[in-house]
C-alpha cells in the first residue's frame, strides 16, 4: 500500500505540546495533523513564549533599578529581590496571556500567503496592541543593553548638575548667607579700625610737634613726665590701645570672613560630592536614551593660554546621536511582537483548519446551528447561521401546549356527558325534596 495513505503523524512530546498551547492551538487536532502544521504552531508557540521570558527580565531590571537602595555593610547600590521577583512574574503572566490571545484570535485571512488590504485593516488592532506591548517590553531592556552609554552621559548630567547645584547655593549664600554677614561686620570693623588710626596718627603728630618743638610749639624734655603736656601724652596712649584694639577686631573680622567662605566651601563641596554620588534611576536611565537619540555628543574648543572654552568657535563633535541604534533595537522588539500576527495571517490552511472548521461544524450541529447560504436581493450568497434547537423546543412546547388544551377540552366534554347519563338514569338523585326550589 501507497506509505503517503498510511501516513503516521509523528507522536509529539510534552515540550511541542506545551508550545502548541502557548501558540492557543487545539491539541487534539494537531495530534491527527501533518509534522508542518507541528512546526508552525511550534514556533508561533516558541516567539509567545519569548515574550513573555523577555517581559520578565525587562520588568525584573525595571523593578530591580525602581527599588534599589544602599546596602548599608558594602556601601553599593543593591536591588530588592523579595519585591523584583513577584513583579516581574506577574507582569510576564500579563504579557504572556495578553499574546497568546492576540495571536489565537487572529485568523487565517483568506487563507493564502498573501496578506490583502482589507485582512491587514482587521489586523490592525491587534498589531497596534503587539507593537504597544513591544515598545514596553524594549524600554527597560535598551537601558541594559546600552548601559555603558548611559552611565556615560550619566556622568556628564551630574557635572552639569552639580554645577548648577552650586550656582544656586552659592546665589542664596551669597545673597542671605553668613560670609555676606560677616563682610558687612568685616566692611564696620575696617571703617572704625581706620577711623581710630586717624585719630591716633593724629595724637602721635601732636606730640611729636611738642616734643621736636615745631610748627610754633616750645619743645618739651620732660616727655611724659610732663604736668604741663601730660594730658596729650595720656590721649595718645589712649588713642594708641584702641587703634590697637580695633586692629585685633579687624582681624578676628577678616577671620570670620575667611572662616564663613570656607565653611560655604564645604557646603558647596558636599552638595557637589551628593551630586555626583547619585546613582541613576530607572526614570533617569530612560532620559538619558532619549538624550542619546536626540542629540549628539559635542565638546567646546578651549583656550590653550587660559584654558577656558572658546564661545566664539564652534563645538567640536565627537559623535552624532545614537538613535539609529538605539530605535533598530526598539524596531527588533516590536517585531519579536507582531510576527506571531503577520505570520498567522501569512500560512496557507493546512489539514489542520480543515480539521478544526469540520469539528466546529460538528459541534454546532451537535447543538442545533446550521450554517445556511441564503441569496438577497443582488442574487449575492450570504451565510447565516440557523439555530435549531430553539426552534424545536418551541415547536415541541406549542405542540404540547395544544395537545393539552384539546385533551382537557376532552375530559370536561366527557365528564359532562358522563353526568347528564346519570341525571336521566337517576334524577332524584341529584334533587333533595328538603332542599326550596326557584
Amino acid at each position: 500500500m501507497n506509505e503517503h495513505v498510511d501516513y503516521k503523524v509523528k507522536e509529539a512530546h510534552a515540550g511541542t505540546k506545551f508550545l502548541w498551547w502557548c501558540a492557543g492551538a487545539d491539541k487534539k487536532i494537531l495530534e491527527y495533523s501533518s509534522y508542518s502544521d507541528h512546526v508552525k504552531y511550534v514556533g508561533i508557540g516558541g516567539v509567545v513564549l519569548a515574550t513573555g521570558v523577555m517581559a520578565a527580565l525587562s520588568m525584573g531590571f525595571a523593578m530591580h533599578t525602581i527599588f534599589a537602595d544602599v546596602n548599608p555593610s558594602t556601601g553599593k547600590m543593591e536591588g530588592n529581590w523579595f519585591i523584583t521577583i513577584p513583579i516581574a512574574l506577574a507582569w510576564a503572566v500579563i504579557i504572556f496571556n495578553l499574546d497568546r490571545f492576540i495571536v489565537s484570535s487572529t485568523g487565517k485571512g483568506d487563507g493564502t500567503e498573501n496578506i490583502k488590504g482589507k485582512e491587514f485593516l482587521n489586523a490592525i488592532p491587534r498589531l497596534a496592541m503587539a507593537v504597544l506591548l513591544g515598545l514596553t517590553i524594549s524600554a527597560p531592556l535598551e537601558t541594559y543593553i546600552f548601559q555603558k552609554e548611559i552611565q556615560r552621559e550619566w556622568n556628564d548630567t551630574k557635572k552639569e548638575l552639580a554645577q548648577k547645584r552650586i550656582f544656586e547655593t552659592k546665589y542664596q549664600m551669597q545673597t542671605s548667607g553668613s560670609v555676606l554677614k560677616a563682610k558687612e561686620q568685616f566692611k564696620l570693623d575696617s571703617s572704625i579700625l581706620a577711623e581710630k588710626d586717624k585719630v591716633a596718627a593724629e595724637k602721635v603728630m601732636v606730640i611729636e610737634d611738642i616734643q621736636i618743638g615745631r610748627n610754633g610749639q616750645k619743645r618739651c624734655v620732660q616727655g611724659a613726665n610732663c604736668s604741663q603736656h601730660k594730658d596729650l601724652y595720656n590721649e595718645r596712649d589712649q588713642a594708641k590701645a584702641a587703634a590697637e584694639e580695633a586692629q585685633k577686631t579687624f582681624l578676628a573680622s577678616k577671620l570670620n570672613v575667611i572662616n564663613a567662605e570656607q565653611a560655604d566651601i564645604k557646603v558647596l563641596e558636599d552638595e557637589a560630592k551628593k551630586i555626583e554620588a547619585m546613582d541613576a534611576g530607572f526614570l533617569d536611565q530612560i532620559m538619558m536614551l532619549e538624550k542619546l537619540s536626540s542629540q549628539e555628543k559635542a565638546i567646546p574648543q578651549y583656550d590653550p593660554a587660559t584654558l577656558k572654552p572658546l564661545e566664539d568657535k564652534p563645538k567640536t563633535v565627537v559623535y552624532a546621536s545614537a538613535a539609529a541604534p538605539i530605535w533598530l533595537v526598539r524596531i527588533l522588539f516590536m517585531l519579536i511582537e507582531i510576527a506571531p500576527v503577520l505570520f498567522k495571517l501569512m500560512l496557507i490552511k493546512s489539514p489542520y483548519d480543515y480539521m478544526g472548521e469540520n469539528v466546529n461544524q460538528i459541534l454546532e450541529a451537535k447543538q442545533g446551528i446550521s450554517l445556511e447560504h441564503v441569496p438577497d436581493q443582488n442574487d449575492k450568497i450570504n451565510k447565516l447561521k440557523v439555530n435549531f434547537n430553539p426552534k424545536r423546543i418551541i415547536s415541541i412546547v406549542e405542540h404540547q401546549n395544544k395537545k393539552e388544551e384539546e385533551n382537557a377540552k376532552e375530559a370536561i366534554t366527557q365528564f359532562a356527558e358522563k353526568e347528564r347519563q346519570d341525571i336521566i338514569k337517576n334524577p332524584e338523585s341529584f334533587i333533595k325534596p328538603d332542599e326550596p326550589t326557584a
